[in-house]
């Protein structure tokens, strides 16, 4: 008999039943594609860098913004998910090595009455042990232990992705209420100086009144504008007070860790320019990032799926010695040695592999969607901040030129008075005016303070992933 030629009909009739114990993956749902929405090529011409709230240079703010970084529960959460992460990627790494352990057992007993025999002279006690080094080995032929790594390694990235979009948020959130905190400690002055104006022009009244120029419920107008900028004040309080607790507790910190403090002055905003958005938004975001790898690892958990249609070959090995000692009668040690090669054929499991591998597709698909949510969600939020940090920037514009014109209104009055020609009373109603349109430009300035910030945010505030 041709030997050679009697192995090449056995390897090819072994290799037709492996084949013939592969599962059928039937009828399986369509894998959908990251949709590709009409964007511009290009780079977005807008000028965003890491750390963007230094541009600001209120070192007060920077402090806060720190603390946040670093002491924010919600960031900790994520850092802890990343290093699950880590865990769960090293498990998926081990799974296509050798894995080797140590096994070690025994047992005894006593027995208070002696085994009887006629020939031994027996014990009481009874001792087995064994110790043993055990391996195994599969042969990931069809890529599915690389598959999960995969797999893992794109959960890993995905949870660094959102730590870092995390904290772009927390970033944001800081320096939104520290705008708030100023525009409101801003507008508490305000109202002080609105309610000695209001004193003044009350005291001018109670002069007239005396001198019987006025009758006397004159002054009662003017004493409930005191009355309601009073109550005003005590609402300013109240909503300053919330805006400490809000901001320490983005801090970390407890509500009241920045009641004694107060915001520095709010100072003007570095212009930034703005355009038209370009293809790279996709890169510069780390939400789309992370939706990104989620979407590589639903797909590589798919490519794993398949792999467990196809035979696959595991070889376990072991190696020790055995101890017995069985009342005196039966004793010895031995050595063992053993391989169990096991060869794992889907016949029987087609059905069950099938629906497993329909509920990841329908996974990987909703991935997909996600992902293209994600995407339009950013769109539409970075243009709407691009949008709204010029209409802020356009009308603090307006609001500092209209107070300019109050202000000139006001000292064309003032020298009216001084030389005898117009009432004090006007010249004080006239200063109110410039007092609201202040609390206007202080408002508007808070606003695009909050918007300069939203754009950093949008444009992930330094953030590009190759």
């Amino acid at each position: 008999m041709n030997k050679p030629l009697f192995y090449r009909w056995l390897s090819s009739i072994s290799l037709l039943l492996l084949l013939s114990a592969c599962a059928q993956t039937g009828q399986q749902p369509a894998l959908e594609q990251p949709a590709d929405y009409s964007i511009a090529a290009g780079k977005t011409q807008i000028a965003v860098r890491s750390n963007w709230w230094l541009q600001l240079r209120d070192p007060f703010l920077n402090d806060l913004v720190s603390q946040a970084l670093q002491q924010s529960p919600n960031l900790k959460v994520a850092t802890t998910r990343i290093e699950q992460m880590n865990a769960a990627l090293g498990m998926a790494d081990t799974a296509g090595k050798t894995q080797i352990g140590v096994h070690l057992s025994g047992a005894s007993a006593y027995l208070t009455d002696k085994p009887e025999s006629q020939r031994y002279d027996t014990r009481h006690s009874f001792t087995q042990g064994m110790l043993g080094l055990q391996g195994s080995w599969s042969f990931d032929f069809w890529g599915k232990n690389q598959a999960l790594a995969a797999s893992a390694l794109g959960k890993k990235h995905a949870a660094e992705y959102e730590l870092a979009q995390a904290k772009l948020m927390l970033a944001q959130a800081v320096v939104t209420q520290y705008a708030a905190w100023q525009n409101l400690d801003q507008q508490q002055l305000i109202l002080k100086k609105r309610l000695e104006n209001a004193q003044e022009v009350e005291k001018l009244l109670s002069q007239r009144i005396r001198a019987e120029l006025l009758p006397q419920n004159a002054v009662y107008p003017i004493q409930q504008t005191q009355i309601q900028l009073q109550a005003q004040q005590q609402l300013m309080a109240g909503s300053i007070a919330n805006a400490r607790h809000a901001l320490s507790v983005l801090c970390g910190q407890v509500p009241s860790t920045l009641d004694n403090r107060t915001p520095r002055a709010a100072a003007a905003i570095p212009i930034l320019k703005t355009g038209r958005l370009r293809a790279d938004i996709l890169s510069r975001r780390p939400d789309i990032a992370a939706q990104k790898m989620l979407l590589s690892s639903r797909y590589q958990n798919g490519q794993a799926t398949k792999a467990e249609f196809y035979p696959n070959i595991e070889i376990k090995a072991f190696v020790g010695l055995s101890h017995i000692d069985a009342f005196d009668v039966l004793k010895g040690t031995s050595k063992f040695v053993g391989v169990l090669p096991a060869l794992n054929l889907p016949i029987f499991t087609s059905g069950a592999l099938q629906s497993k591998l329909t509920g990841k597709s329908a996974e990987y698909n909703e991935q997909v969607a996600r992902y293209n949510q994600t995407v339009l969600n950013a769109l539409r939020d970075t243009a709407d901040a691009v949008s709204g940090y010029q209409i802020r920037k356009s009308e603090l514009a307006l609001q500092q030129k209209a107070h300019e014109l109050s202000k000139k209104q006001s000292a064309s009055i003032l020298r009216r008075v001084n030389v005898g020609v117009e009432n004090k009373l006007v010249y004080l109603q006239f200063q109110d005016d410039v007092l609201l349109q202040q609390a206007k430009v202080a408002l508007s300035g808070a606003e695009l303070m909050a918007a300069w910030g939203n754009v950093h945010a949008q444009l992930g505030g330094g953030f590009y992933q190759e």
